[in-house]
């Protein structure tokens, strides 16, 4: 199965999952500090996504799963 962001085949993509090892530890990590981020800002999950995205400080992992969220729910 390939990962969906990025196309990795093989073992870096578990069976049943969308997205390689990499980019799904980046969704967890966006998940998870999402909480504290709607707190702090008051955004939604949209432009939370959004924000990360637009932050030059956002990494490439975390901004091309963040992408993929936006655009694929």
């Amino acid at each position: 199965m390939k990962c969906k962001i990025c196309g990795k085949m093989g073992e870096e993509v578990e069976e049943g999952k969308e997205m390689c090892n990499r980019h799904a530890e980046a969704e967890r990590r966006l998940r998870e500090h999402f909480k504290v981020w709607a707190e702090r800002t008051g955004l939604g999950w949209q432009g939370y996504l959004e924000a990360i995205v637009k932050n030059e400080r956002t990494g490439t992992l975390v901004k091309e799963t963040a992408t993929y969220l936006l655009q694929n729910g």
